[in-house]
């Protein structure tokens, strides 16, 4: 009956997909044949982005791509997914809230604030550009934090993101599947991550997804996965998850499966409650959260959501430990690293 139902789905979608694929092919066309205009900064800009709706891990590579190049004057610009205001912002979190900026940007800005880093919001991301170039200190690398969709800017650098569980090529196009474009808009790419993949990565299954993205771009492909890299109690606690402690898992982040199977198997006992990619938590939400808390030892969420969580009535009414789970985006293969650097260091030198 399922299989029925979602047969019956799809052929109901599939003129509004073809619609969906016709806009954005003609779309893609006027770029590729200079009607719409592309703006070349004075700046080299890299461009993070993916295909599908979301989920595939842009903020972490972002974060991957400043660790390479921590002392450099870099910026991020990003739309701000989900805040409440639309003027151009220079993030300050002493002054922004998550509100302002949206919740990914202000992690990047906790991570990285300081005096060789900016983080612009701005919907428009060449309005975003000529701000940073009018700058008396100069930016030496701009990135573009979901931008593959964005072509109204010129790049140096265009990375392509596709989830290890879910990549593009298996995918289709909106609304039958996740695809904001056509598959064979992956030849724009210049480099393409595979990314949340398995600790250990056969050769054979790598030639596999190697051969299937081939079929769509000729772009230099790299694999990449998730370390956990352990807690933060916010509390300033000691942070204790062995034992009989059950935790409060609260997520809205697009696939919360891999922190599922990371505190499986860590055998941490956690009952889950998940919100959409985003969420913006109402106040009767967080008294929701207070009340189904109250059995448990703590709290655990993401990076991501704290952003949204500490500027919430929950910090506040809440004596529970509320545990952030830290993640860092590594290369399977270190010598793709070290290329990888090397292609980030030749941008700005």
């Amino acid at each position: 009956m399922y299989f029925r139902k979602m047969i019956l789905l799809k052929i109901i979608t599939s003129p509004l997909a073809l619609i969906y694929w016709l806009l954005a092919s003609s779309r893609n066309a006027l770029f590729r044949w200079g009607i719409l205009q592309q703006y070349k900064s004075s700046i080299p800009v890299i461009s993070i982005g993916n295909l599908c709706m979301g989920g595939s891990g842009k903020t972490p590579h972002v974060a991957l791509i400043l660790e390479q190049i921590y002392s450099t004057n870099t910026a991020v610009i990003s739309r701000g997914y989900g805040r409440k205001t639309k003027v151009l912002i220079e993030g300050n979190s002493k002054v922004h809230t998550s509100k302002d900026i949206g919740d990914e940007p202000m992690e990047l800005l906790k991570k990285f604030e300081g005096p060789t880093f900016k983080m612009i919001v701005d919907g428009n991301r060449k309005n975003g550009l000529k701000y940073l170039e009018k700058q008396p200190k100069k930016t030496k690398l701009v990135i573009l934090d979901d931008g593959f969709q964005h072509q109204y800017v010129k790049r140096d650098l265009n990375i392509l993101l596709t989830d290890f569980n879910q990549p593009f090529y298996n995918d289709c196009i909106l609304p039958i599947g996740q695809l904001r474009e056509p598959k064979k808009e992956a030849q724009r790419a210049d480099l393409i991550m595979v990314t949340k993949c398995p600790e250990e990565l056969p050769i054979e299954l790598k030639n596999k997804f190697k051969q299937h993205i081939a079929l769509y771009s000729s772009a230099k492909i790299v694999f990449t996965k998730i370390t956990y890299q352990g807690f933060e109690n916010k509390r300033k606690g000691a942070i204790t998850t062995e034992g009989n402690k059950k935790f409060l898992l609260v997520t809205s982040i697009a696939n919360p499966k891999p922190i599922y199977q990371h505190l499986n198997e860590k055998k941490i006992h956690y009952s889950p409650k998940r919100y959409r990619d985003h969420h913006n938590f109402t106040k009767k939400e967080i008294e929701d959260i207070l009340r189904q808390s109250r059995p448990f030892d703590g709290i655990i969420t993401t990076e991501k959501d704290w952003m949204r969580l500490k500027d919430t009535a929950l910090v506040n009414a809440i004596s529970l430990d509320i545990l952030i789970l830290k993640i860092k985006i590594e290369f399977i293969d270190s010598k793709d690293q070290i290329q990888f650097k090397e292609h980030i260091s030749a941008l700005i030198n």
